[in-house]
């Protein structure tokens, strides 16, 4: 009889060579755990580059009884599968409006209260503004709701890290109110209310915060902080009016995200307002009328993809080239964040929001090329969908 052999007396360049096999880094974490052997072996090979995970609404935001695992379901495009991965669990039932690579989300754990940044890694946690904000020199106290939010760093020192916020005023009947742009420092117990901003995206790009409208204008702001004090002086370095060529009407959201160096704008068009038939992707270029000698900003229709795979989400999109992953659409990726200015972003009449999390999918080129995942997925009452960023 042949002597029994042992997965774990592979040796560790055979499961290095193994590894490679497993591009999804949830795969190669659970080989890693087999035994000493094999995680001697996965290290040996770097881990590939990641794309975004989608992160779906929980399936039970229920308390946990005593004891108890939050999971959540995360759809992994590299191995087409959903991964269940152990959460917080104050994370349940939380609205989420954003996230940063390295595991950060920013969530709401109430609508319009208790907001925050959760590192679903390392399970850290950091506290946002809840309802302090700073509005002509005096404090004021009152509900709001953020609808996107986005770093300048890492927030891990805390030194150095401002965030930037789109946030919607609430009345006492908690009905929507103006919509502002506000930025703080991370750690700091204030926010400051700058100004009125029909914003829908925003992005650290270049150095700088860059606020999207619907209408294509792009405000572009650097903030001063001195000492421990809120928001000192707001350098707006250009706002632009650059209504795109081609642009349409029945536009459902507008994302701003970084690829090669340069900033696009995605204009999602949905004929009616559940349903995504297309993607129309814009760079800025410079545009020189016979009438004037100064040249213009503006926004231009993007040729073609050219390999790019556009990850879109309010606060959180991203931009991936098919060269580094094999086999993938170039195409905008997208999820059910829904209509900025529509129900449900705050509670709308007396029953809880319905957030329809079944319109993520990819667009892959013209009208009509798009495919959904999840068609399934019933309505939350308390989120919509998000990019996770590894």
């Amino acid at each position: 009889m042949a002597p029994r052999r042992y997965w774990a007396n592979l040796p560790a360049d055979l499961v290095a060579e193994i590894a490679r096999c497993l591009p999804c880094v949830a795969d190669r974490v659970g080989a890693a755990r087999a035994c000493r052997a094999w995680l001697q072996g996965v290290l040996m090979d770097p881990c590939p580059l990641q794309l975004p995970w989608l992160l779906l609404p929980y399936q039970s935001a229920a308390a946990l009884p005593p004891g108890g695992t939050r999971t959540a379901s995360f759809f992994c495009f590299l191995c087409n599968r959903t991964h269940s991965v152990a959460v917080p669990d104050e994370t349940g039932g939380a609205r989420f409006f954003g996230a940063y690579p390295g595991g950060w989300l920013f969530l709401a754990y109430g609508q319009s209260r208790r907001h925050g940044l959760v590192n679903l890694r390392t399970q850290g946690s950091l506290d946002l503004p809840y309802e302090a904000f700073t509005l002509g020199g005096s404090e004021s106290q009152h509900p709001v709701f953020i609808r996107a939010a986005v770093l300048s760093a890492p927030p891990d020192p805390l030194e150095g890290c401002i965030a930037a916020a789109i946030v919607t005023d609430l009345t006492p009947e908690y009905l929507l109110g103006p919509m502002h742009i506000t930025l703080w420092r991370m750690g700091s117990r204030l926010a400051s209310c700058l100004f009125q901003f029909d914003a829908e995206d925003v992005i650290y790009h270049d150095g700088a915060f860059h606020f999207l409208s619907h209408g294509g204008d792009l405000l572009i702001c650097s903030p001063e902080f001195q000492d421990e004090e809120p928001l000192e002086r707001l350098h707006v370095r250009r706002k632009i009016r650059a209504m795109p060529g081609g642009y349409v009407l029945n536009a459902g959201a507008h994302y701003l995200v970084e690829c090669r160096g340069e900033l696009l704008m995605v204009v999602r068009v949905q004929t009616h307002q559940e349903v995504t038939s297309e993607f129309k992707v814009f760079r800025i270029t410079q545009e020189q009328t016979p009438d004037d000698d100064d040249a213009h900003d503006v926004w231009t229709v993007l040729p073609a993809l050219d390999g790019r795979m556009l990850f879109v989400g309010r606060g959180c999109s991203g931009s991936y080239d098919t060269a580094d992953f094999p086999g993938f659409q170039e195409g905008v990726y997208f999820l059910d964040d829904g209509n900025f200015h529509a129900a449900p972003m705050t509670r709308d009449g007396d029953g809880p929001p319905q957030y329809s999390c079944s319109n993520n999918g990819l667009w892959s080129g013209p009208p009509d090329h798009v495919r959904c995942w999840f068609p399934e997925q019933h309505p939350s009452t308390y989120s919509s969908p998000v990019w996770f960023l590894h």
